[in-house]
């Protein structure tokens, strides 16, 4: 495709990535050929242009050539996927999430990332799997379960993610993974906290599913001086019920309504609301309003097919928000779920390409990596001209980056020879 003067510059901006001075180089001066941070950058933007393995990274890395490789900081060699392998099982993952902090503050700064879909700014946490294997060498830390009659294993590593929901790029702000023994309200209260110190001033609002709906989770939401909303289901049986007592709600009429098409279908979300604040039987800390949200969906002939009913326990005094507002931050959430998460699987391959499964340690180093390639395809994407006034396909916008990139290393040679 044809790739502008200015589209070049900004991939090369993108590819500059804010290291964080805590991250390491792992490697022994005897096998020392290329920059240590060139090859991390490098295999990040190979992870943002849709490569799931080493050696789809070393033929992207091979086809660069000196403008990318100047603004990745890889100098004039051209490393193999060996190199590669060896440095992600050193690598430690110290300093990535600090660099994950500094490349969404850099995106902020340049009103690249902004609340554009609900101003108050919103913090959505997700879990999600980053790494499985069935059978083989048993993997220090990770969950182990059989899956089978036969008496298969799989073993597992999850995460628990933050993304920055309010906004249309949907940023992922953080991440702590969970092995075994561990789980998702332990990494939601490590996590929270230095979310907050690194970006509090871009949002006031923290969603969760059901899993996340605890106590100790709102209280510290609360100390935090955030507000939350939290799914309700059968983990929280006597708050669940007591949401699922319609006869508060008033179902005469919503307070809000959305209807959308949907693969020839018709979806119709309707928002009722009570209000529950100082009531004994909120019994989660700061609790002011419990919500239901009935979603319907139509045939083509109009026949109902499907009726689904969730209910959501929030601390949002009543008239903070519009009940439009209302209805969608509750769609908001699953934007982590549906922008962040499944970009990641489908386009990123994090369900399927595992390049290094050396230690817990090159997992996580792995994981992050991706999650900086997420983001800067994002920003690319977002900023990418629009077709019908929607964003283009999450592959298209690989296919524009990479090109990009290299349009940006002959535009650069040009003018080096010129």
């Amino acid at each position: 495709m044809s790739i502008t003067e200015a589209q070049a510059r900004r991939a090369l901006r993108h590819a500059d990535i804010p290291w964080d001075r805590e991250v390491d180089d792992p490697r022994e001066d005897a096998w020392v050929v290329h920059d240590h941070l060139g090859l991390l950058g490098g295999l990040a933007a190979a992870f943002s242009v849709g490569c799931r393995s080493l050696r789809r990274a070393e033929d992207f890395l091979a086809d660069l050539g000196l403008g990318a490789r100047r603004a990745l900081g890889l100098g004039r060699g051209k490393p193999c996927d060996t190199t590669l392998y060896r440095l992600l099982a050193e690598q430690s993952p110290a300093g990535l999430e600090e660099t994950v902090f500094a490349q969404v503050k850099d995106l902020i700064a340049r009103k690249v990332v902004r609340n554009d879909r609900l101003a108050v700014g919103v913090i959505s946490f997700d879990g999600k799997g980053t790494w499985s294997r069935v059978d083989g060498e048993r993997m220090p830390g990770a969950v182990q379960s059989t899956y089978d009659g036969e008496g298969s294993s799989v073993q597992t590593f999850g995460a628990l993610r933050a993304a920055l929901t309010s906004s249309s790029v949907c940023p992922c702000v953080g991440q702590r993974m969970i092995g075994s023994k561990e789980g998702e309200s332990p990494a939601f209260r490590e996590l929270l906290p230095t979310v907050c110190e690194q970006l509090g001033g871009q949002f006031r609002i923290v969603t969760g599913d059901a899993g996340l709906c605890a106590r100790e989770n709102a209280e510290l939401v609360t100390s935090l001086g955030r507000w939350y909303v939290f799914g309700l289901k059968g983990n929280q049986p006597y708050l669940h019920d007591f949401a699922r007592d319609h006869g508060e709600y008033g179902l005469r009429a919503p307070l809000a309504r959305t209807a959308e098409r949907y693969r020839g279908h018709t979806i119709v979300r309707d928002l009722y609301a009570r209000d529950i604040a100082g009531a004994p039987a909120a019994a989660i800390e700061a609790a002011q309003q419990l919500w239901y949200v009935c979603q319907t969906t139509t045939d083509r002939r109009g026949e109902i097919v499907a009726v689904e009913q969730r209910y959501f326990v929030t601390s949002i005094p009543t008239g903070t928000l519009t009940r439009d507002e209302e209805l969608a931050l509750v769609r908001l959430h699953w934007g982590i779920e549906n922008g962040c998460h499944w970009t990641l699987d489908v386009v990123l391959g994090e369900d399927e390409g595992h390049p290094c499964q050396a230690s817990r340690a090159s997992i996580e180093t792995v994981s992050w990596l991706r999650i900086i390639g997420y983001n800067a395809l994002s920003a690319w994407r977002a900023l990418a001209p629009r077709k019908d006034c929607m964003p283009i396909p999450w592959a298209r916008a690989t296919e524009t980056l990479r090109d990009a990139l290299l349009v940006a290393q002959l535009t650069d040679l040009a003018t080096a020879v010129t």
